[in-house]
């Protein structure tokens, strides 16, 4: 049985946001004003909470898949998923 992997994809977009946290706050060094403010308002801090939201549920998804794959595996195969 061919196993899923969701936590991989996520780390890579997790470790992207972190990058994007990086560059925004050395940006926010050069550049403070209401623009800037709006900017990190209307579309950093959604996307912020939008990827976390989507880490947690892609955690929990990888949880079931897994339980999903070991209670539908063949016994023999089952010692494999420990």
């Amino acid at each position: 049985m061919r196993r899923t992997d969701f936590r991989s994809p996520a780390a890579r977009l997790e470790d992207s946001l972190k990058l994007l946290e990086l560059a925004w706050m050395d940006t926010k060094e050069d550049w403070s004003d209401s623009v800037s403010q709006k900017i990190e308002d209307d579309y950093l801090l959604p996307l912020k909470g939008q990827i976390r939201a989507m880490l947690d549920t892609v955690e929990k998804l990888a949880g079931v898949m897994a339980k999903a794959e070991r209670e539908c595996s063949h016994p023999r195969e089952r010692s494999s998923f420990l």
